[in-house]
């Protein structure tokens, strides 16, 4: 007699909780193959840690899984996950999904009523995201007003908040503005250079850099209801996998940046910690009324420059490059006799002081980390003289508004920095019509004539194109 039997799928599940998603029954082959899917080249000598959790070589190449033991992935990488298994079952391999969500959404304790401004329609949108979906990622252009975004977060929510900088001057210049809406008793501050009083981590509100709050106990993730995270291109490292590791308890969680984007497998590293878009701002969306209309032109540089490796190619080519220099020289002081108001930025302190030494009326803005509230930079945005001269020190998180042009003389390939750095001369701001970007298309040697056509497309795709004009 013939038997028939029935094949039953094996039931896949999905166990999502704030900082880990754990894969349950799921067959060996899956789990297999979702090592491979979650994989990303790393170089020799990378190790296991809260970013990869095992390591394998293909092809002579070492690749990073973020699949961990468990089987679980960071939670940032359940949509991943859940495509996977979609597309076997859909190819009539013999599962189910199953999607548990265990996390626990608190309460609101606000609002507070501290944050009173003007919205903007982009910034009330976003906030009505927040509040419904509670967790994600608002990419918006630098200058669309994210610090008070983030404040208006907490003011809803009330909830005991951890807000992470990626430097210390941007700790120091959060710290500032979250006192003055929220006043100095609600506030705390932790960067390895705060007083004793600004250090207590009772406080509604912990701005620390990703460091310092790495030495918090655990006990303190606790008593945290809102994980913030600025200028969140910087949560590929594995510093703040360990961050997201702690923070497990927390399930409302924020992430601001103006560059969501990564190069490599850097991108998907960033998913893992916070991955869904809450709300996407283009440039477009900020132009006229806060920031200028751009206008980047890419300079050539010809002529040739040896050197194999990139060392000497960046010294040679960039550092020392006599008409390349001259032509930032130039153009330095083309803009101060036409009273505009110029950054110029470099990778080097010795290439600043080399180019600063040549343009007139021009200062070095010094100082480290103290450099946004430095005298020098103060007095250029005071206007008292023409040109800013200075590393990428001051790309990220500076506030110069009244800087109609930069510079950009620091090569190398597209990068947030470089991003960031554009962005210097765009603020919105009396009397400016459009901010000036004056980048290099470096076609002296093929490694700097690489770097400069990524700086090109990437502006390209972030700027609208007719802003983008290369010699």
């Amino acid at each position: 007699m013939a038997h028939s039997y029935r094949v039953i799928n094996q039931v896949v599940r999905l166990v999502i909780g704030n900082a880990w998603a754990f894969i349950e029954d799921a067959p060996e082959w899956f789990i297999a193959s979702l090592r491979k899917h979650l994989a990303v080249p790393v170089s020799d000598g990378t190790k296991c840690g809260e970013r990869f959790g095992s390591m394998f070589r293909y092809q002579d190449q070492l690749y990073g899984s973020m699949l961990h033991m468990g089987p679980s992935v960071p939670a940032g990488l359940a949509r991943h996950v859940w495509r996977i298994a979609g597309h076997y079952e859909k190819q009539g391999r013999k599962i189910t999904r199953a999607f548990v969500d265990r996390r626990v959404r608190p309460a609101p304790q606000g609002p507070l009523g501290c944050v009173r401004a003007a919205w903007r329609p982009y910034q009330d949108e976003v906030h009505a995201r927040a509040m419904e979906i509670g967790m994600g990622v608002i990419d918006a252009p630098p200058r669309s007003g994210k610090t008070l975004m983030a404040a208006r977060v907490i003011d809803a929510l009330a909830l005991p908040t951890l807000y992470i900088a990626p430097t210390v001057a941007i700790v120091r210049q959060t710290y500032r503005v979250f006192c003055d809406i929220f006043g100095e008793d609600r506030v705390a501050r932790l960067d390895g250079t705060a007083r004793e009083g600004e250090r207590d981590i009772s406080r509604l509100i912990v701005i620390a850099t990703a460091p310092s709050a790495l030495k918090l106990k655990l006990d303190f993730y606790r008593t945290r209801g809102i994980l913030l995270l600025d200028e969140f291109h910087h949560s590929a490292a594995e510093t703040y996998h360990r961050i997201n590791l702690l923070a497990e308890s927390i399930f409302h969680r924020f992430c601001f940046t103006g560059t969501y984007w990564r190069t490599s497998g850097d991108d998907l590293a960033m998913e893992a910690v916070c991955s869904r878009m809450l709300y996407r701002c283009t440039v477009d969306d900020l132009v006229p009324h806060y920031l200028a209309r751009p206008f980047v032109s890419y300079v050539p540089i010809r002529g040739a420059v040896s050197g194999s490796d990139w060392k000497t190619a960046y010294q040679r080519g960039i550092v020392e490059h006599e008409h390349r220099n001259d032509t930032i020289v130039h153009y330095a002081h083309e803009l101060a006799a036409q009273a505009i108001p110029t950054l110029v930025l470099v990778n080097r302190r010795a290439h600043a002081d080399a180019l600063s030494a040549r343009i007139e009326g021009s200062k070095v803005a010094k100082g480290g980390e103290g450099v946004l509230t430095s005298k020098t930079v103060q007095d250029f945005v005071a206007g008292h003289f023409p040109v800013l001269v200075g590393t990428t020190v001051l790309g990220e998180g500076v506030d110069v508004p009244n800087a109609q042009a930069v510079i950009y003389g620091s090569g190398g390939g597209a990068s947030v920095q470089m991003m960031q750095s554009y962005f210097r001369s765009l603020t919105a701001h009396e009397g400016k019509q459009f901010g000036r970007v004056y980048d290099f298309r470096d076609l002296h040697h093929p490694t700097l004539q690489r770097h400069a056509n990524s700086r090109v497309e990437c502006a390209q795709r972030y700027f609208p194109v007719d802003t983008v004009q290369v010699g």
